[in-house]
């Protein structure tokens, strides 16, 4: 689980990893780093919907992700104030 009042903000995140994925995919990435990408995506859900709290083990996984594959903006979106809900 994620702490309730960083719900909009996990989901942000999760989507921007995947955002920086299809990136990598229309620009030709290696097929090491776009599975790479997408391995910490599969297990991002899974700490959204667990019973105990993952928010910390979302944020570290957050933060491997902006490290080695140079997008600080995942983690921004996590850290940063959710946008408004449409």
């Amino acid at each position: 689980m994620i702490k309730p009042e960083k719900m909009p903000n996990a989901l942000y995140a999760l989507q921007s990893v995947l955002i920086k994925a299809k990136e990598m995919a229309y620009q030709s990435a290696s097929a090491r780093d776009l599975g790479g990408i997408l391995d910490y995506a599969e297990m991002l859900p899974r700490f959204i919907a667990s019973e105990e709290d993952e928010t910390d083990k979302f944020r570290e996984y957050l933060a491997e992700i902006a490290d080695g594959y140079k997008c600080a903006f995942v983690l921004q979106r996590f850290d940063e104030p959710a946008p408004p809900t449409w």
